[in-house]
């Protein structure tokens, strides 16, 4: 009976901003935040790209 009012007031947490995200800003290699530069996602962290020809 414990566990299940744990679990119902976790269920009550809002979603923060991070989670609602879209995981695509993101960097698939290590996980920071991608920046705009033009018409690209840049990672400032290990040089990954996505050109905007990537998302079609």
């Amino acid at each position: 009976m414990a566990n299940e009012s744990a679990y119902e007031s976790d269920a009550a947490c809002p979603i923060s901003a991070v989670e609602s995200e879209h995981h695509s800003r993101f960097c698939p290699t290590c996980s920071s935040r991608l920046e705009d530069s033009r018409c690209k996602l840049v990672c400032r962290t290990c040089g990954y790209f996505l050109s905007c020809a990537d998302f079609y």
